[in-house]
């Protein structure tokens, strides 16, 4: 049992409900815990805090919900503090999305040109909330699942001295949820990513791993999925995601457990279909739709919280594993926790060595051990290194404020192949999103 004082900075967000749940689920080791949501719009706040309070009544749960608009208070002697915002909301996830795809290049907010300029809105704001962890809680451990997820790892630890932990949940939804189905061994359940009936690691880097490691009861479960896709084999999913899935392993005889990254690399003209219809920010999960706000009311009133909305069974694990690896570090279980992004220092022995990978790590009171894996698979090897460069000078950009190197940035991404079409998509992304983008207002910048 331990106290602790969790901050959420992003307390508006449509996960809130899904993270409340899943900490009242954790009652007996956050026991006597105050919860602040804090959020720069107020508007859903008391609303979010009176459901926190729901929660903890109908649980009998010695847990204080709070809210507030302002960081600091927040951030004064907390513990942990989970990150979770998405800079300039959907108005501005459209702008990545939108404005490269008119220009026939991938926009997207993570893996596209949109993910570097997501990244020059989302590091400012995140290393302002950091230094301020510096002064008010630097014991506190930060645990983001703000986006892109490698940048803003990568960012933080140059600049800060916070125990800043960043989280990708595909691996969560894969290993609670994907995986459990594939193999029909029941999903709904599973509080953590490795389990005793099935233990899956995946490396590569964030929105590009892959399966590489695979127990099922303890036996080698490679044979299970050949076995799996044998008997699939020539049969058309409704899922197009899972097609592309099934037609890499085919390919490559991995399992892919992010495929961003692939697909926009090796299934580019329907990836750009698919933005052009809207699909790819219209349906975004980051925003609060009619249905979720009436789920909440419908909660309020008494709603068991696993009647949910089709969507929300992806929030949960989302929350599992956010609050998941607090409870680990709280209760130093030293449990194993995957999709976490890190320095490498040698984990994946052929990626370089203070590139920002994705893996499987040990979670106790001492934080992060990532777990030794290994090598890449050399069929990954160049895409994923051509991605860790593109991600480097992205930040080195941020920080700089250089839109000379920003540029370099952008014709280092792996989907840019035109200098001219990558400078006007450059100078439309600094005009869209220049309130949220400080360091280049610097001068001579």
């Amino acid at each position: 049992m331990t106290s602790e004082k969790i901050a959420f900075l992003g307390g508006g967000s449509p996960f809130i409900p899904s993270l409340m749940y899943i900490i009242l689920e954790n009652k007996e080791t956050l026991d006597g815990s105050e919860i602040v949501l804090m959020d720069v719009d107020n508007s859903r706040l008391p609303t979010l805090t009176k459901l926190g309070e729901e929660f903890a009544r109908r649980t009998k749960a010695n847990i204080k919900f709070t809210s507030t608009t302002h960081p600091k208070e927040a951030l004064e002697n907390a513990t942990f503090v989970l990150l979770g915002y998405r800079v300039g909301g959907l108005k501005h996830m459209r702008y990545d999305f939108e404005i490269p795809t008119k220009y026939g290049i991938a926009g997207d907010q993570t893996t596209g040109l949109g993910g570097t300029f997501m990244a020059q809105c989302t590091i400012p704001t995140t290393l302002e909330y950091c230094r301020m962890m510096e002064d008010l809680c630097p014991d506190a451990y930060a645990i983001s699942y703000v986006n892109p997820a490698n940048f803003v790892a990568d960012a933080v630890l140059r600049e800060t001295k916070i125990k800043f932990i960043s989280i990708c949940d595909c691996f969560a939804g894969f290993s609670m949820s994907f995986l459990p189905r594939l193999l029909n061994m029941p999903p709904f359940e599973r509080r953590y990513c490795i389990s005793e009936d099935i233990r899956s690691r995946g490396i590569g880097v964030n929105h590009l791993t892959w399966l590489v490691d695979l127990q099922v009861n303890g036996k080698d479960g490679f044979p299970i999925i050949k076995e799996l896709y044998r008997k699939r084999k020539g049969k058309v999913a409704h899922d197009r995601y899972m097609n592309f899935s099934w037609k890499l392993y085919e390919t490559y005889g991995y399992l892919n457990i992010c495929p961003s990254h692939v697909y926009v690399y090796l299934d580019y003209n329907r990836f750009l279909a698919g933005i052009k219809s809207g699909e790819g920010w219209q349906k975004s999960i980051l925003g609060w739709s009619e249905t979720r706000w009436k789920f909440v009311e419908a909660l309020l009133a008494g709603a068991d919280y696993k009647q949910h909305p089709d969507e929300y069974p992806f929030w949960l694990y989302h929350a599992r594993q956010a609050i998941g690896i607090l409870v680990s570090i709280a209760a130093d279980e030293g449990r194993e926790w995957g999709g976490i992004n890190f320095p490498n220092k040698g984990a994946i022995t052929n990626l370089p060595n203070n590139s920002i990978v994705e893996g499987p790590c040990i979670v106790d009171k001492r934080g992060l051990t990532p777990i030794a894996m290994g090598d890449l698979p050399k069929l990954f090897l160049g895409l994923t290194q051509h991605i860790i460069n593109w991600e480097e000078l992205t930040v080195d950009a941020a920080l700089s404020g250089d839109k000379n190197l920003l540029y370099q940035a952008l014709l280092a991404c792996p989907y840019v192949h035109d200098m001219d079409t990558a400078k006007k998509i450059m100078d439309e992304l600094l005009e869209a999103h220049k309130d949220y983008m400080p360091q280049f207002k610097k001068k001579g910048s």
